[in-house]
C-alpha cells in the first residue's frame, strides 16, 4: 500500500511539473499564434488541454486555406495562360498557311470586311441563325431519296468542314484587315514598316489577344473579372460574325463585289474615262467631235 501511494504521489508531482512548464510555455507563446502552435505540437497529446487544441486548430485551418487558395489561383492562372498561348499559336499558324496558300481569297474577304463592315455583320448574324436549320433541311431532303440517304455521312462532314472553314477563315480575315489598317496608319505617320500579309495577320491576332490578356490579368477580381470576360467574349463574337458574313458575301473570296476594289463605269464621269499625263505618260487623245461636258 505504501509503495502504491508513493507511485501515485510521484505521478501527481510529475503531472504538476508538466502542467507548470506547459503554462509557462503557453504564456510565452501566447503573443504569437505560430509559436503557440509549435509548443502544442511538441507536447504529447495526452498533456495538451482541449481548450488549447481548439485555439490552435482555427489558426491551422486558416493557414491551410490561404495556402490552398494561393495555389488554386496560380493553377488557374497557369492553365488560362497556357490555353491562350495555345489558341494564339494555332490561329497564327492557320493564318500563315492561309496567307501562303490562299492569299488572293484572303485579300478579297479582308477587303470586304474593310469596305462592307455593317453588311458583313448583318449577313453573319443571319448566317448563324440559318446555319442549323439549313443543315437540318439538307439532311431531311437527302434522307427522303434512296441515293441521297447514302450521301448523308459525306454531306454532314463536308457541311461541318465548310462551316468551320467559313468561321475560322473569316475570323482570320478580320484579323488581317485589322493588322493592315494599323500598319498603314503607322506608315502614314512616318514610321517604317514592311507592308506584308504575314505582318498584318500577326498584328491583328495580337490585338485580339490583348483583350483576352486583360481577362487573364483581372480575371481574379470578383466583379471586374466577370465584366472583362464578358467583354472579351463579345468582341470575339463580333469579329467572328463579321468574318463569317464577309466570307458569305465574297463567296469565300471568289467574288469581290463588296470588297470596294472596282468602280462601275456608269458611276465615273467623263474626266475619269480618259488617261491623264502622269509620270511621263502622255494622255490619250480624245476622238474628233467629242467635247468635255461641263
Amino acid at each position: 500500500m505504501q509503495r502504491g501511494s508513493r507511485r501515485l504521489a510521484l505521478v501527481a508531482a510529475v503531472g504538476l511539473i508538466c502542467q507548470g512548464s506547459l503554462a509557462v510555455s503557453v504564456a510565452h507563446a501566447a503573443t504569437s499564434p505560430g509559436k503557440l502552435q509549435q509548443v502544442v505540437q511538441q507536447l504529447p497529446p495526452a498533456l495538451v488541454p482541449n481548450f488549447l487544441l481548439r485555439a490552435v486548430q482555427p489558426a491551422t485551418q486558416t493557414a491551410d486555406t490561404a495556402v490552398n487558395t494561393e495555389a488554386s489561383w496560380l493553377t488557374r492562372f497557369g492553365t488560362r495562360a497556357a490555353g491562350l498561348s495555345g489558341v494564339f499559336l494555332t490561329l497564327t499558324l492557320l493564318g500563315f498557311l492561309l496567307v501562303a496558300f490562299a492569299h488572293p481569297n484572303l485579300e478579297i474577304v479582308s477587303d470586304t470586311v474593310a469596305h462592307s463592315f455593317g453588311r458583313s455583320f448583318v449577313v453573319g448574324m443571319l448566317g448563324q441563325v440559318l446555319l442549323l436549320p439549313t443543315f437540318g433541311m439538307l439532311v431531311v431532303g437527302l434522307i427522303l431519296s434512296v441515293v441521297g440517304a447514302l450521301l448523308v455521312p459525306f454531306v454532314v462532314i463536308v457541311y461541318a468542314l465548310l462551316a468551320i472553314l467559313g468561321i475560322v477563315g473569316g475570323f482570320l480575315a478580320v484579323a488581317h484587315s485589322m493588322g493592315e489598317k494599323q500598319t498603314r496608319r503607322r506608315m502614314a505617320q512616318g514610321l517604317k514598316a514592311s507592308p506584308n500579309s504575314f505582318r498584318y495577320m500577326l498584328i491583328g491576332l495580337a490585338t485580339v489577344l490583348s483583350v483576352w490578356l486583360a481577362w487573364l490579368v483581372f480575371g481574379w477580381v470578383p466583379v471586374a473579372g466577370t465584366i472583362v470576360w464578358a467583354s472579351a467574349i463579345l468582341v470575339t463574337w463580333i469579329i467572328g460574325t463579321v468574318g463569317f458574313g464577309a466570307a458569305i458575301l465574297s463567296r469565300a473570296g471568289v467574288k469581290p463585289q463588296f470588297a470596294g476594289r472596282y468602280i462601275p463605269a456608269e458611276t465615273m464621269t467623263d474626266e475619269y474615262l480618259w488617261a491623264t499625263p502622269q509620270f511621263g505618260v502622255s494622255a490619250v487623245k480624245r476622238p474628233e467631235g467629242h467635247e468635255r461636258k461641263r
